[in-house]
Parts: structure tokens; C-alpha cells; sequence
């Protein structure tokens, strides 16, 4: 396998993971993955009915859970 040392790959984000996302305020729920094009579903935590379409991988980011909210 080749190796590119400067060049860095975007997270594939989970069905059901909170995240944020580059340009756009709010917490998403990411509710669908498509791999192949590189991009997910998401919706605003607050607001279901306000869906993003095709967000690239590399725009979305993961929100970690304090540790006093984990199970």
C-alpha cells in the first residue's frame, strides 16, 4: 500500500452521532452515510425539519460528549 505523508483522510462520520458542521450553527444528528460519494444526511438537534444534503465528510465534525454526560 502507498503512503501519502502529508495528506490527511476525513472521518466517516455513524448513523445517530452529534456533530457540527463547517458555516452552519447548531448541533446535527447525522442520519445517513454515503460512503462512496463521500458525504451525509444531516439534521439540526433542535429542529428535524431542517435537513443539509450532501455535507461533505471533511465539513463535519464530531462533538464529544463531556464525560460527566457519558454512560
Amino acid at each position: 500500500m502507498r503512503r501519502w505523508p502529508n495528506m490527511t483522510f476525513a472521518r466517516v462520520p455513524r448513523r445517530g452521532e452529534r456533530v457540527h458542521v463547517n458555516d452552519h450553527e447548531g448541533t446535527f444528528i447525522v442520519v445517513r452515510v454515503d460512503k462512496v460519494a463521500s458525504v451525509g444526511k444531516l439534521e439540526l438537534w433542535e429542529s428535524p425539519k431542517h435537513v443539509l444534503w450532501d455535507i461533505p465528510f471533511g465539513a463535519i465534525h464530531l462533538l464529544r460528549e463531556p464525560e460527566s454526560e457519558a454512560a
